[in-house]
C-alpha cells in the first residue's frame, strides 16, 4: 500500500543545504592540479635525456624538463599559499562557532571580484547585517566565495551584481567573539528550493 503525506498548502520555501565553496580553496585546488601535472611531465621529459646520446637532444630535454618541473613547483607553492589562507579562514570560523555567539544575518549586497571566474560562478563576497544582543544593527562582510545565480551572467559588471534584486538562493549567519565585535566570521549557505506539495507519493 502506498503512503502519502498531505500538506494543506502548496508552496515553495528554501532549505539550507551546505556552505559555499571558498574561493581560496578552489584556487588552491586548481594550482595543485596544474602544478602536479607540470611537475610530473617535467620530470618525465627530463628523464628522457638518459635515452639519447645526441648532446643537442640531451640538452634540449634537460632544459625543457627542468623548466616544466620548475613551473610545477611554482604552481605548488602558490597552491600552498592559498591552502594555508583557506585553512586559516576555516579555523577562525570553527573557533568562533565554539567560543562566540551566532546571529542570523541578512545579505545586503554581493560584490564580484573582477577577473576570477569558474564556469558560471564568480568569486564574490557578501555584505551582511545582523542585530546584536543590544539590539544594534551591525554591518559585516564575508570572505570570498563562489557565487552563482540562475539569472546572473558572469560577464556582467560588479555594479550589476550588487544591484541584483534578491539573493534568495543564499543565506548567512555571523559568529562574533563575545568581547570583540571586530572578531567575527560570516558563514554563507547555499539554499535549494523545497516544494511542499498537496500529495507526496515518494517512498
Amino acid at each position: 500500500m502506498n503512503n502519502y503525506n498531505l500538506n494543506v498548502n502548496r508552496q515553495s520555501n528554501f532549505q539550507e543545504t551546505s556552505g559555499v565553496r571558498s574561493t581560496r580553496q578552489v584556487i588552491s585546488n586548481v594550482h595543485t592540479l596544474v602544478g602536479g601535472i607540470l611537475f610530473g611531465v617535467g620530470v618525465f621529459v627530463f628523464a628522457l635525456h638518459f635515452l639519447f646520446d645526441n648532446s643537442a637532444a640531451v640538452l634540449s630535454l634537460q632544459i625543457t624538463g627542468g623548466a616544466l618541473a620548475l613551473s610545477g613547483v611554482i604552481e605548488l607553492v602558490i597552491a600552498g599559499f592559498f591552502r594555508r589562507s583557506a585553512r586559516r579562514e576555516h579555523e577562525k570560523l570553527d573557533r568562533l562557532k565554539s567560543e562566540g555567539r551566532g546571529f542570523p544575518a541578512e545579505i545586503i549586497k554581493i560584490h564580484r571580484h573582477m577577473g576570477v571566474r569558474f564556469g558560471r560562478s564568480v568569486s564574490a563576497y557578501a555584505e551582511c547585517s545582523y542585530t546584536n544582543n543590544d539590539g544594534k544593527i551591525c554591518l559585516v562582510s564575508s570572505n570570498s566565495f563562489l557565487y552563482r545565480h540562475e539569472g546572473f551572467s558572469p560577464w556582467r559588471s560588479n555594479e550589476e551584481v550588487s544591484n541584483a534584486p534578491h539573493y534568495s538562493g543564499y543565506s548567512a549567519k555571523v559568529y562574533v567573539h563575545p568581547r570583540d565585535p571586530m572578531d567575527y566570521s560570516v558563514e554563507i549557505f547555499v539554499q535549494t528550493p523545497e516544494v511542499q506539495a498537496d500529495f507526496d507519493y515518494r517512498f
